[in-house]
């Protein structure tokens, strides 16, 4: 996984002053758009579009020390449409403005953002397993219920998505069980870097249960698994998660499937998803079994 995001780490630094397509640098780590999105910025703690402009910000530092183009001039070659909006975002990184920057030689690039390395990329995913998955394959099955895109740099505000649908599922027909979905894919914008992933927050139905108004319906195709559990409150699952993406999968020796993944909530007296100490939450990562090796599945 390390060194397929690094071929697009290649790729961006061979275009970081051409017009970037989002589809040209999944397809550098022959990834979907969407998991290619989501592996970088577990990888390495930010979006693409954040790490780009960060490299464009910091090539632009550099040419402001050692050329002598303009500031204007500058800001076009690092993607900005105007010198203004060019010197508003360079300050916030840097500190000062480009034309202080340059007239006083301030030695502050080390606020850059340095090309990420192979060696960076391994030192931050140094930990131990300590999770170990089942396998399962899960056949094709429905779920109805309440989505909406999100961001991966934004606040975790899927809570609020949670409690919406919560007043609102006793409007969907033919329930199959108490299990609540948490489901999470690529958006359909496929051709920018919106850095966006759909999330939708739904209950198992039967094929004819109808939909809702303001609700979708999702069908998720038969997939194999690699299914971690998460226990204890919820407030922890996003730990939980940066394991499985962060740690787990780059060393499993797996390729994530270009399938959503979903969390599996049980059920508390109230209809609700358990939030106790004593709950627990089964998360799937859709995989390709055979991109592993045997040794994984020891």
């Amino acid at each position: 996984m390390i060194d397929r995001v690094l071929k697009a780490i290649d790729y961006i630094e061979a275009h970081l002053h051409d017009d970037l397509q989002s589809a040209k640098t999944s397809e550098a780590a022959c990834y979907s758009h969407y998991h290619f999105l989501r592996i970088f910025h577990t990888l390495t703690g930010m979006t693409v579009a954040a790490y780009i402009r960060r490299r464009r910000l910091t090539k632009a530092a550099e040419a402001l020390l050692c050329g002598t183009n303009r500031i204007v001039e500058v800001a076009q070659d690092a993607g900005f449409e105007s010198q203004a909006s060019f010197s508003r975002v360079f300050k916030e990184i840097f500190g000062d403005t480009p034309a202080r920057f340059r007239r006083e030689r301030m030695k502050s690039l080390h606020r850059g953002q340095p090309a990420l390395t192979e060696a960076y990329l391994k030192h931050l995913h140094t930990g131990g397993v300590t999770m170990i998955p089942r396998f399962e394959r899960k056949e094709t099955f429905i779920v109805v219920g309440l989505g909406k895109d999100f961001i991966f740099s934004e606040p975790n505000v899927i809570p609020v998505l949670w409690n919406d649908f919560l007043r609102q599922k006793h409007q969907i027909e033919q329930q199959l069980d108490k299990a609540f979905y948490g489901v999470c894919y690529g958006p359909k914008d496929k051709e920018t870097f919106a850095e966006k992933f759909h999330y939708t927050a739904a209950v198992r139905v039967s094929d004819d249960t109808p939909v809702p108004g303001g609700m979708e319906r999702i069908s998720i195709e038969a997939q194999e698994y690699a299914v971690f559990t998460h226990k204890g409150r919820l407030t922890g699952l996003q730990n939980t998660c940066n394991f499985i993406w962060k740690t787990w999968l780059p060393k499993s020796g797996f390729e994530p499937a270009d399938a959503p993944d979903f969390e599996l909530y049980r059920a508390n007296e109230a209809q609700c998803p358990m939030d106790t100490d004593e709950g627990e939450t089964e998360i799937y990562v859709p995989i390709l079994r055979e991109m592993a090796s045997s040794s994984v599945l020891g």
